[in-house]
């Protein structure tokens, strides 16, 4: 792993970058950014097209979706745009990002993004959505290796949860943007202060929406537990050998996990010292199987309203709006690409290719973060990013990636809450392995 200095380096450099990129081009390489060539920023924002495609479904080839009246006619309008906008921007910017690596194609049979909207005015004055697609990832695939203890190896592979761990450090670098000196980088992040918090929250302008171009993994005839990938395989939990939770690799569905963040945040423990919990609005899955309805109804039914009453502000319980659409862009080669995974957000310069059955970068990656080809989405990578941002002393002398998890206090409150709810519901138990998070920077 490259050393913190030079984590915080590279992490500086494509915050920066993020000033100067179009809404949704891949970032040029460059160097740090002057403070007077931020100044634009705003312009460039606000006045890049989406490129020109075919409209969806006969529609006007608007580029936004425009919110002057609200009928059910209008809604039902925006929420065909939206899915179709999803779909379309998550394979453009994949096909960018290839174009320089087109022996990884056949990654994008399982793929996932996090884009943002943000509401603006167009040329004419009328509030419209404006998208950025801030992370992406791709894979099928979890470790079966037995466990590490450093914090290097990257242990889930699926598409929606490396795209989670590429949104993580895309706000990391939003909040380097927002503790910056120059008024105009706080001005171009999504975060503002909060009037009766210390963490930052999301603008009100900004929603955050989840891709998929296939439903997350499920065990269909075991719905409604909770589930894990181990050897290979997707297991109720209940069922697994504790002697293999304790030694092998085994992470929780990301089905599973889609549930816990509808209550939690997908901010995880580390940015919750910072950051107010950051939830899902939509989830636009790019294939209509039966799976689909299943993943809506585990989400919503897996937690049920007697959680609300016990979560302390502001967390709540959030209720993702699915939408199916029928894009997807599958190839022949998805079988030879099985096993990769690519993650990539919005400030990189490449992508970066992992082998998903050992959770290590491979080689020819055409990113590669440091030695010991482990990746800039591991713990400890994630760990390094923490530490350039947080500023509280107290937090800075805490010896463990595991104890600065346990003293976002409030944040393991709520997860323990949903582990419990699992257990009420006979689910079954929610498993933590402790002792992997016990690593130092040192």
């Amino acid at each position: 792993m490259a050393t913190p200095e030079h984590s915080y380096n590279l992490l500086v450099d494509e915050a920066n970058n993020q000033l100067k990129g179009q809404t949704k081009a891949v970032m040029p390489e460059n160097a740090l950014m002057k403070h007077e060539d931020r100044k634009d920023f705003a312009q460039v924002q606000d006045s890049d097209e989406l490129p020109d495609r075919p409209p969806p479904c006969g529609m006007s080839s608007t580029k936004c979706i425009l919110s002057d009246e609200v009928t059910p006619k209008t809604e039902g309008w925006a929420m065909e745009w939206h899915k179709h906008q999803m779909a379309a921007i998550s394979s453009e910017t994949f096909d960018s990002l290839l174009k320089t690596s087109p022996e990884y194609s056949g990654c994008r049979s399982n793929m996932a993004t996090f884009v943002i909207t943000r509401k603006v005015l167009d040329a004419k004055g009328r509030p419209c959505e404006r998208y950025q697609l801030v992370a992406l990832g791709t894979g099928n695939s979890s470790s079966g290796e037995w466990l590490r203890f450093n914090g290097r190896m990257v242990h889930d592979c699926h598409a929606i949860v490396i795209a989670r761990r590429a949104l993580l450090r895309f706000l990391y670098k939003q909040l380097l943007l927002f503790f910056d000196a120059d008024p105009k980088a706080k001005e171009m992040c999504i975060f503002e202060s909060s009037a009766d918090s210390h963490q930052l929250q999301l603008k009100s302008n900004i929603r955050l929406h989840l891709y998929a171009n296939s439903p997350p993994a499920m065990n269909t005839w075991t719905p409604m537990k909770l589930h894990c990938h181990a050897k290979s395989l997707l297991l109720p939990v209940a069922y697994l050998d504790p002697s293999i939770w304790a030694a092998r690799v085994c992470c929780m569905s990301a089905s599973d996990k889609l549930c816990l963040w509808t209550v939690a945040g997908v901010q995880g423990a580390l940015l919750s010292h910072f950051l107010q919990p950051l939830y899902i609005t939509s989830m636009v899955i790019g294939n209509q199987t039966n799976s689909d309805g299943e993943v809506c109804d585990i989400s919503k039914k897996q937690l049920d309203d007697s959680l609300l009453e016990l979560l302390p502000p502001p967390f709540k319980k959030q209720d993702i709006l699915f939408l199916h659409c029928n894009y997807v862009d599958l190839t022949d080669e998805a079988l030879r690409h099985s096993h990769l995974s690519i993650n990539w957000c919005l400030g990189d310069k490449d992508i970066e290719v992992l082998d998903g059955t050992t959770g290590f970068i491979v080689e020819g990656s055409p990113s590669l973060s440091g030695p010991g080809s482990s990746s800039r989405l591991c713990k400890r990578a994630l760990y390094s990013y923490f530490f350039q941002v947080a500023q509280q002393k107290y937090l800075l002398k805490l010896p463990t990636y595991y104890s600065v998890k346990v003293v976002a206090s409030v944040y393991q409150t709520v997860k323990d809450l949903v582990k419990q709810q699992f257990l009420n519901n006979h689910e079954g138990p929610w498993n933590s392995k402790n002792l992997v998070d016990c690593f130092s920077t040192g």
